[in-house]
């Protein structure tokens, strides 16, 4: 086959457009070699399109979710509050625990990706507060004799003993569980 690149020759062409004196073609490797022949494919199952998210149940989501950081809130800073002042802690800790786990819920329902990572941690981080504080309201009575003890004390010597009584009073409180964890 001739160059259509090439200047113009005035030798003598054969029908098919080849020159007459070109060299017979080889049976060997040609360049490039020839182009394989499309193999059918089986189409590939993509995954389906994600939904958008459900604007009502997103709507009420936001709503759980508010609610439930304000009452996180209002337990951190009740539990700041000094010792007869704290019990409120837990009351509002566990309504809390119930409100984000039915916020992750609906998130998860409303199909929001953003506000369910968030929900869980948040409902793992209340769940460690709530149990912070009822281990705080099952030693109670020791840590309202320690407070009223150290109000009183004015000595090192006073507070070391406020301290010491506090430890004992722990200690009783807390064996029925340490007999518990050891199996006698």
């Amino acid at each position: 086959m001739s160059n259509p690149y090439a200047p113009p020759e005035d030798r003598p062409r054969t029908p098919d457009g080849d020159r007459a004196d070109a060299p017979a073609p080889q049976d060997g490797p040609s360049w490039p070699p020839p182009m394989p022949m499309p193999v059918p494919r089986t189409p590939v199952a993509l995954e389906p399109e994600p939904q958008p998210p459900d604007p009502v149940l997103t709507a009420r989501a936001a709503g759980l979710t508010r609610l439930f950081g304000v009452l996180v809130l209002a337990s951190v800073l009740v539990a700041t509050l000094p010792l007869p002042w704290q019990a409120p802690a837990l009351l509002f800790a566990l309504p809390a625990l119930v409100v984000g786990v039915r916020a992750l819920g609906v998130a998860a329902r409303a199909r929001t990706r953003g506000l369910v990572p968030l929900l869980a941690a948040g409902v793992v981080v209340a769940l460690l507060w709530t149990t912070a504080l009822g281990v705080m309201a099952y030693t109670w009575p020791a840590l309202l004799a320690q407070q009223k003890c150290l109000e009183g004390a004015l000595t090192i010597s006073a507070t070391s003993t406020c301290e010491s009584q506090y430890q004992k009073e722990l200690s009783t409180l807390l064996t029925p569980f340490e007999e518990a964890s050891t199996g006698s």
